[in-house]
């Protein structure tokens, strides 16, 4: 139950850096727990146009242990992931990366 959980928190950090300037997290909104800094954080180390992206700031993992735990999986095969240039197996590693978790699986 703590690995789905901490997944559903990866897939709403794809999700927020997606839509991060967007209705979701506008105006001080959250999502999942996460405010737009959160997400916009944890960008950096979800790139995926960036070959070597470096691991989370303190900034990304405090944003990531302050939200909910109970909401991600739900963006794993989303098109928007391609969009706006996630990665998402980068996005899922952050818990690990935060020391959150020892293991993270979708």
């Amino acid at each position: 139950m703590e690995r789905y959980a901490k997944l559903m928190i990866v897939t709403m950090v794809v999700a927020g850096l997606a839509l991060g300037s967007g209705p979701m997290v506008a105006n001080g909104q959250k999502v999942c727990g996460m405010n737009k800094e959160g997400f916009k954080a944890c960008q950096p180390s979800v790139t995926a146009g960036n070959p070597s992206p470096p691991p989370p700031s303190a900034a990304c993992c405090m944003a990531l242990n302050e939200a909910d735990l109970t909401c991600l999986c739900f963006f794993k095969n989303s098109k928007l992931m391609n969009d706006y240039g996630i990665d998402f197996n980068r996005a899922k590693d952050l818990p690990v990366q935060c020391n959150l978790t020892k293991s993270f699986n979708c």
